[in-house]
């Protein structure tokens, strides 16, 4: 798999145990090998507290991730009751600014907020509505 390093966020903590036996997966290794080379200070995880399993609370995996980009399009078919509830529990979980920028697709939805707006479209008794957009890359927060 190509990585682009470059698209790793800032401060994006670094796994020194290249012995653990999930390392070829994970983006916390990966990234180290590629940024160890050319960078003078890096963050790294602590290593007493990693576990060389598919269990360790640090492992990131490099597989592709689909996010959905925006879903404006969901209040065309939604009554204004059901928008008022559906809008009112995401702005409870992503807060009003971050909300606005969800929806408007200037930030992306993760595979777990993808979930949680599907739960929150089934509660209101709604069939699952499409995004407008949806993006594959590396999920490296999760």
């Amino acid at each position: 798999m190509n990585i682009n390093f470059n698209e790793m966020p800032s401060g994006y903590a670094l796994c020194i145990i290249n012995s653990c036996p999930m390392a070829a997966h994970c983006l916390r290794q990966l990234a180290m090998q590629a940024k160890v080379k050319k960078d003078k200070i890096i963050t790294i995880v602590n290593p007493h507290l990693t576990k060389a399993s598919g269990d360790c609370e640090f492992y990131r995996s490099d597989q592709i991730a689909t996010f959905a980009k925006g879903f404006s399009k969901m209040k065309e078919q939604m009554l204004p009751g059901q928008y008022n509830s559906f809008m009112s529990q995401l702005k409870d979980r992503f807060g009003r600014t971050s909300y606005f920028e969800h929806r408007r697709g200037e930030r992306l939805c993760t595979p777990e907020d993808i979930a949680f707006i599907q739960e929150v479209l089934d509660h209101l008794g709604l069939p699952h509505l499409p995004f407008d957009d949806y993006v594959e890359q590396i999920n490296w927060q999760y």
